[in-house]
This record gives structure tokens, sequence and C-alpha cells, in this order.
């Protein structure tokens, strides 16, 4: 058709090109152009994802290609894949509030990726990545980034000398995030991270001057796997710190390890909606459990580890640790595990808790005459033990004048008041003589004792002494 007599013909850019070997390669239609080391300009990437109508639904796909200029993909909204495959680029690639139907950046050598407040409709890829932040920049910066399906990571390296190695606070995930032998030098930043899915560090080798892994106050609906080789290391704080985090699945630690001067694992106020696989070698120094709650048993450690972790782990006593235990094998019928655990969270109330001098003398007396309340029949023990003693000071001291067996009687019937037997009438005591009023004042004494044992049981039997502050 002609155009209009008086006005210019709509001009239409032509789609951009870029030349290998001489040879025109059209990057609009949606193929895996593979630059075999040869260099892009990040301007013509750019232009590609401006105009983004032009391109194919498959979207820029590119491999082996060198980025020349910094690739500033800022604020640009291209409802189209951007594939750049094994690429290395001399510059940090920003992606601050850009919006893309999906992104791969496998295999990339660059100094960072900046993409806070990013918007992704289906997937992140950084599989195989090499980011090295140095002293200026996050390695891999996601801060309040939204993803649409699941975010991969699997075998990157992410390095930063100052700053953390991955940024992602507040990154909105609607599938599971990969850490996958991920190696760092600096923090790996969770914060208030939702994740559709599992968070996966299977392998993952997390080191950093201050926590490995830092994720105060994430929600993941599956399962976090810190296992399979999973190491966080911290040189000067605590190489794992998850507190106040909400996991819809389970808490799996099995076969990884943690290590940090101040603590090696912080799951305080964690909650688990499922199964908790915690090994007792997994954490190398302290490890903060108070408010910790999960479904069942803790799972792959003994019930000994686990009473050996609350009571030489943990930074100080809290009765919450051992009341979570205690109510998971109560649940599973284990009455005498419950009983075990009782006892050495009072143990430990008496070694750690703040006690008035008081109460700490109450509990002593307690904890070596009924078990602090759990278990009664060791005062019954104590009793029968007075008796016995009852019976050798008054056939041992030859102060009681009547025969053996009525010596027996009168000594039970001097220790327990309650035993009544006719052998006071028929035995008389020597008085006058210094063991015949060594017989008298040691039995008013047993009698004393064997009263208060008495009482101890009865009060343990009925759980009057038990107490679970």
């Amino acid at each position: 058709m002609s155009p209009v007599p008086g006005r210019l013909a709509p001009i239409r850019p032509a789609p951009a090109k870029i030349t290998i070997n001489v040879i025109g390669v059209d990057l609009t239609k949606g193929e895996l152009v593979d630059f075999e080391g040869a260099a892009i300009s990040a301007s013509s990437i750019r232009d590609l994802l401006v105009d983004a109508d032009e391109l194919d639904p498959r979207g820029l796909r590119v491999r082996n290609a060198r980025i020349e200029g910094q690739l500033d993909l800022c604020d640009v909204v291209a409802k189209r894949p951007l594939v750049l495959l094994d690429c290395t680029a001399d510059a940090p690639i920003l992606l601050d509030r850009a919006q893309l139907s999906a992104l791969d950046l496998s295999g990339l050598t660059a100094p960072a990726v900046i993409a806070p407040w990013m918007r992704i409709e289906h997937y992140v890829y950084l599989v195989r990545a090499r980011l090295d932040g140095g002293t200026e920049h996050h390695a891999l910066d996601l801060a309040e980034t939204t993803v649409g399906g699941h975010v991969n990571l699997r075998g990157a390296q992410l390095l930063s000398q100052s700053r953390n190695a991955l940024h992602a606070a507040k990154l909105r995930t609607g599938s599971d995030l990969y850490l996958r032998g991920v190696k760092t030098s600096a923090t790996v930043v969770l914060d208030g991270a939702r994740i559709g899915g599992n968070l996966n560090c299977k392998g993952a080798d997390l080191t950093a001057l201050h926590s490995a892994l830092h994720g105060m106050n994430m929600q993941v609906e599956g399962s976090v796997l810190l296992e399979k080789e999973f190491r966080a290391t911290s040189k000067q704080y605590m190489a794992v710190r998850i507190r106040g985090s909400r996991i819809g699945g389970q808490l799996v630690l099995r076969g990884g390890a943690a290590k940090g001067p101040t603590a090696a694992l912080d799951v305080k106020h964690v909650k688990v909606g499922q199964e908790l696989f915690l090994p007792a070698d997994f954490a190398d120094g302290r490890v903060e459990l108070d408010g910790l709650t999960y479904a069942g048993s803790p799972r792959d450690s003994t019930l000994d580890e686990w009473l050996d972790l609350l009571a030489n782990k943990t930074p100080q006593y809290a009765t919450q640790p051992y009341a979570q235990l205690a109510a998971a094998h109560q649940a599973a019928g284990h009455e005498r595990d419950v009983r075990r655990i009782r006892v050495a969270q009072q143990r430990d109330l008496l070694r750690r808790g703040r006690l008035t001098r008081w109460s700490r003398a109450w509990h002593r007396v307690t904890g070596a005459t009924v078990g602090y309340g759990y278990r009664p029949a060791t005062a019954l023990l104590w009793l029968l033990g007075t008796l016995a003693v009852s019976a050798a000071v008054v056939l041992g001291s030859g102060a009681v004048r009547c025969s053996t067996v009525e010596q027996i009687g009168y000594a039970l019937n001097a220790a327990a008041p309650l035993v009544k037997t006719d052998a006071v009438q028929r035995c008389q005591v020597a008085t006058t003589t210094t063991s015949g009023q060594f017989v008298v004042v040691a039995t008013w004494i047993l009698q004393l004792l064997a009263w208060a044992f008495a009482t101890l049981f009865v009060a343990g039997f009925t759980g009057l002494v038990r107490k679970n502050p």
C-alpha cells in the first residue's frame, strides 16, 4: 500500500544481527546460537529485550559468548526467556526490577549478578555459575525477587571478600530453591524468604566470616535439607542460623556438619511440621534449641545422645526442649524414657538453673530420695535401709534385753511407729548405760528419717513433688 500523501511511512527497525565469522546470525528467531567464544555487545542484548515483540516466544538464547560492556537490564520488561549459557562477562550483570519469562545463566562467569526486585514468571537457573563480587558486591543479589517456579544454583561458586555470597532476603519462589553443591566464601542470606517447595542444600559447602547460612524467619513449604556432605563453617559467629523459621515438611541434617565459635546451629523457635533428623555429630559447637518444635521423636540420635546434647551443648538451661522431647516420647508410649528425660531435666536445672539456696537444697534432697518425684520407689529403698539400720543398732548395742526376734520387732516399732508389735512391752532398754542411751537417741533419729522417707514416697507416688519449671 502506498503511503498517505503528506505523511511519512512508519519505519520498523530491522532485527538485530550479530556477525560471527562473517556469517550473519538472526537472534530474534529463538534458536540457541553458539558464539564459540566470540563477543556480543551488552547493548545488543538489551536492545533485543527492550523490543521484545520482535523476539520469538522462545526468547533470546546464546551460548559461549563473551559479553562486551556492562549488561544493564534494569527495569526492562520482556515477557520472553533470556538464556545466556556458559557466557563470560567482565562487569556485573544488572537485572534490578527486570521482568522476564525465564532466566537461565547456567555456566556464567562474571563478577556478580545484581537482581533485586526482579520478577520471573517461571524459573531462574545459575547452575555451575562462577561469580565473584570482590569487595564491592554480593556475588548474587536476589533480594525481594519473585520467581513463579524454582531457583536452581546447583554447583555454583559464589565468592565475596567482604559482603554476602548470596543475598536473597525476602526472596519468593513458587517451588524449590536448589543450593546443591554450592560453594561460598561469604554468608548466604535468606532472611524472610518464602520458599514454595524445598530448600535443598545437599552437598553445599558454605564458609563465611560471620554466619554461613543465615535464614531468620524463613517460611519453607516443603523440607529443609542440610544433608549428604552439607558443610557450614563460620569463623567468628554462627554456622547455621534459621531462628524463627517455619518449615512445613522435615528438617533433615543427616550426614551434614556445622561448626561455629558462637554456635554451630541456631534453630531457636523454629517450627517443623514433620520429623526432625538431627544426628549427634552434626554440630561442632553449641546448639540453640529453645522453642524448637517437631512431630514425633527426633531421629538419627539416641535418647542418651539427645540428653547429652541438651545438657552439655546448649548455652543455658531451658525447659522447653526437655518438655518437647518428653511429650514426643509420651505420645509414643515410652513411659520409662519420659521419666529419664524428666530426671535429666531436673539435674540440668540443679546444675545450670537459677535457683535460690533453699530451692537448690530441696532439689538435692528430692533428687537423692525420690528422683525428683519421678522415681518414688527410691524412697522405699531409703525407708527399708532406715529400718535395717535400726535393727542393726538394736541388735548390736547389747542394751536391749529380750530375744533376737523381739529385738527386731522393737527396732521396727521404734523406727516405724506405724508398725505395732508387743516387743516394746517385752524388751527392756538399759537407759542407765551409754549404749542404752545411744539406742534411744538413735531410734528417735531413725524414726524421723523413716517418717520423712515414707512421706516423700507418698508425695512422689502422687506427683506432689514433681516440678517442671
